[in-house]
Formats: C-alpha cells, sequence, structure tokens
C-alpha cells in the first residue's frame, strides 16, 4: 500500500528540498518508481531526485520526524528491488553524476548515483580502472556496499577492497566521512554491509592501471556442457590473478540452452590467449568473441543479456572447489529449466580477493575459489512461482558442497540476509547499525536490524 502524504507534509518536503519530487497521483511517478528488476512492484509515499547533499540530508530528517522508512536509489539495479520501498521516501541520487579522477594518486572520487560504465569512462580516460561489476549499468554504490565482484577482482580486490573513503547521511541526517580513520567502525560495515548504514552520496575509490584486456565469450552447444565446465574448472585452478574466467549456461535464440565461457585477461603474458585455445580445442565451437578490446568494452559485453524489465529470482552458493557433482547437477538443473531466459553461472574468486583477511572488511567470503549463481529470469509473471521453486532447489542442491555463505547483492527478496553474514559479522553489524540508525529508517536492503540493549 501506499502511505499518503497530505498537503501540509507534501509542501513541507517541497520547501525542503532543490530536486524534483514525484508524489502518487504525479504523472512522473510510476516511471520513477520501476526498477530493474521486473517482479518489483511497490508504491512509495514520495520519491526525491536529490539535486545535492543537503537535499539528502533534508529528505532523511523529513522521513525521520514522520517516521517514515528511507530507501534509497543509486542505480535500481538490485535483484531485490530495494532501491524502492512501500510506504517510504525513496532518495533517488541518480543526479550525483560526478566523477574527479586524480591520476598522480590514482585515486577517483564518484557520485552515488554514478553507474560503472559512466565511472568507467572516466577513469580510463587515464588507464585507470577500479574493480567493478559485469553488468555496465549497475550504480557503483550499491555494488559496492555489498561487497562487489567483477572482472579485475582477483587482480585487484573486490570493490569494496578499494574503498578509500565514502561520505554518508545517517539516519540522524548528518553528513558524516567513514574512512580508515574517520568512524572506521561505520567503514568496516560499508563494505559488504549493504544499504543498511545510510545515504551514502559519494565514494572514494583506489585506481589501478588496466589498458587494453582480452576479452570476449567462447560459445558451445549444451551437449557439450560436462566437458567445457571441467575444462573451464582446470583453467581456473591454473589461472594468476590477471585471468578471469566466468562459465554459464545461457539462452538460445531459439529457446534452446548453450554453454559458454568468458574469458578476461587484464596481463601481458598471453595467458588469456592460451586458455582460449585450449577451451577451442574441445571443438564445435559456435561462437568466438575473444580478442583484444576496451576496458569499456568489456565491461559491458553482457550488458544486452540483461535489459530493465524481465523478472528475476536469484540464488548463489560460494565454494571451495567444483567437483564433477556439482558440475552434473548444473547441467541437470539447468536442463529442468522453466523458462528459456534461466542463466546459471560460474565466477571465479581467489586472487586479490582471498588475500584480504578475513575479518577486514563486512564481506567475508575470502576461503570460497567459486560462487554459482542461480538466475531465473523470465517475462512472464505466471510462472514466477515455479520460477522461484527451481532456484531454490537448485540451490538446495548445491548446499552440501557450499561454504554455506551467500553473496548479499545476488540475494533476492525475501531472503535470510544472515546466511550471507557468520554469526559474529552478523551480530557486530547489527551493533554498527544500532549506533548508526537504531529506528531501522534504512530498512529497504538486506535489511540488518539494529541489536537491542
Amino acid at each position: 500500500m501506499t502511505a499518503d502524504l497530505d498537503t501540509s507534509d507534501r509542501n513541507a518536503l517541497k520547501n525542503l528540498l532543490r530536486g524534483t519530487i514525484h508524489f502518487p497521483d504525479g504523472d512522473g511517478y510510476h516511471p520513477a518508481r520501476q526498477v530493474w528488476n521486473g517482479m518489483i512492484d511497490r508504491r512509495p509515499a514520495a520519491i526525491v531526485c536529490a539535486v545535492g547533499v543537503a537535499d539528502v540530508m533534508a529528505a532523511v530528517r523529513f522521513a525521520g520526524e514522520r517516521g517514515l522508512p528511507v530507501a534509497i536509489r543509486c542505480g535500481g539495479h538490485n535483484v531485490a528491488g530495494t532501491s524502492v520501498g512501500d510506504g517510504s521516501i525513496v532518495v533517488d541520487l541518480a543526479r550525483f553524476k560526478s566523477v574527479r579522477v586524480d591520476p598522480v594518486q590514482r585515486k577517483a572520487r564518484a557520485g552515488g548515483g554514478v553507474l560503472w560504465c559512466e565511472y568507467d569512462h572516466e577513469t580510463q580516460a587515464f588507464g585507470l580502472a577500479s574493480p567493478g561489476g559485469a553488468i555496465s549499468t549497475t550504480g557503483i554504490a550499491g555494488l559496492t556496499l555489498g561487497g562487489g565482484y567483477g572482472y579485475l577482482s582477483r587482480r585487484y580486490g573486490m570493490a569494496c577492497d578499494n574503498l578509500l573513503s565514502a561520505d554518508v547521511v545517517t539516519a540522524s541526517g548528518e553528513l558524516v566521512t567513514a574512512s580508515a580513520d574517520s568512524h572506521p567502525d561505520l567503514f568496516w560495515a560499508l563494505r559488504g554491509g549493504g544499504g543498511n548504514f545510510g545515504v551514502v552520496t559519494s565514494l572514494e575509490f583506489q585506481l589501478h592501471p588496466v589498458w587494453e584486456p582480452l576479452g570476449g565469450l567462447i560459445v558451445f552447444p549444451f551437449e557439450m556442457s560436462k566437458t567445457v565446465l571441467q575444462r573451464f574448472r582446470d583453467l581456473s585452478l591454473e589461472a594468476s590473478d590477471n585471468l578471469t574466467l566466468l562459465a554459464a549456461i545461457i539462452p538460445a535464440p531459439d529457446g534452446g540452452k548453450f554453454v559458454a565461457v568468458l574469458v578476461s585477461d587484464i596481463g601481458t603474458e598471453g595467458e588469456g590467449e592460451r586458455a582460449a585455445r585450449s577451451l577451442r580445442e574441445l571443438g564445435s565451437v559456435l561462437m568466438d568473441t575473444v580478442a583484444p578490446m576496451t576496458y569499456c568494452a568489456m565491461q559491458r559485453q553482457v550488458d544486452v543479456s540483461y535489459p530493465k524489465g524481465q523478472r528475476h529470482y536469484w540464488k548463489s552458493a560460494f565454494l571451495k572447489t567444483l567437483p564433477d557433482d556439482v558440475i552434473d547437477l548444473v547441467i541437470e538443473s539447468a536442463s529442468a529449466s522453466p523458462s528459456p531466459l534461466n542463466v546459471i553461472m560460474i565466477e571465479v574468486y581467489g586472487g586479490a580477493v582471498a588475500r584480504v583477511a578475513s575479518d577486514a572488511t563486512a564481506f567475508g567470503h575470502r576461503d570460497a575459489l567459486f560462487n554459482l549463481g542461480i538466475l531465473a529470469i523470465s517475462d512472464n509473471p505466471a510462472i514466477d512461482a515455479e520460477q522461484r521453486a527451481w532456484a531454490r532447489e537448485a540451490w538446495q542442491k548445491a548446499l552440501p558442497y557450499s561454504t554455506g555463505g551467500a553473496y548479499v547483492n545476488y540475494m533476492s527478496e525475501g531472503e535470510d540476509v544472515h546466511s550471507a553474514y557468520s554469526d559474529a559479522r552478523f551480530q557486530r553489524l547489527a551493533a554498527i547499525k544500532a549506533q548508526y540508525d537504531p529506528a531501522n529508517l534504512f530498512r529497504f536492503n538486506q535489511n540488518i536490524p539494529p541489536a537491542k540493549g
């Protein structure tokens, strides 16, 4: 249900802000409340399109004084649709688009509404990059706050490992800067604890040299899945930090399925080409796009497969190994897929991700080498229940091989957020939540309730 604001509250909110406000009876309201996942249909009380930090502070204070929850929207790409909530005040940061690159210090500060494709465009002008997501239309803030895995992670760590500082509007409406030296507890929580602790209006990242990588996709018939996935596993176990492979069962244009391996090599030793050659030697290659490309092109290469408006329900499981039994269950689950658009993917972790101390950030899972992602995707609302059941069943089959954790950025609506964290980590996050948001004003996220007492 929509919690409608009365005339006096609407006028009060308007008087506080420079930015645009969308109310439920306004023309721009319905487009403004839509997010990437078409399964999400929520109706906030107001959508505040902030144009500056003062707007964010005012909107948060307004919501807090009236007991209204706040949802935070950056890219709107989160699969759980947490950037919009029924009866909430949505703080939309889409206009926070500045990116300031310091090529000498190899640092960049970016607004909380910047997308990865926008960030990459600015940093690549200097031959620099920070680890970001595999879909370039994802917001930098949401991805980083949940950990942030991407093509550069094996070489340079998760996005959150490269976060140097963040400006945050807390539940009290106060602007604070969190870093290793300022509000270090909040800084720890921001690096993997999600959007629980405030509105992140800007982020400062470490940059790294990345010029023209080797990237692309090699596609095979679905019938070759076991052979291809075994070769993918073996190559991944041998790979240096510069080489990232990703395997997936993906849709075919005729409604069938393919098996594919995505290659990303940021090194200069030809490792990616050798891996690609090893895959090609399996034969029956249907498509091969592996070639030198710009980093921005590499970041955009799968965008077309994940358009806005499709219906998504995801599950994930971290794995220390990828035995044949898991490969078999991936193939079995893909064969039973209710939707031709469903995807099962296997990401490779390790490298720099594993070299960060387990307690250094709220994101854990440093001991995982693979992340199994089960993506139920369709255009048909009539099969939503069947899609959820399929994803959950595949996930249940994988659990005996899992480290027991889940990637918070891949958690769908209604999942148990505690499963993304160890008990000790969750308790620490809850204590920090109690310090910075004791009333749980920011609860449209993968919510961690504030600790009591």
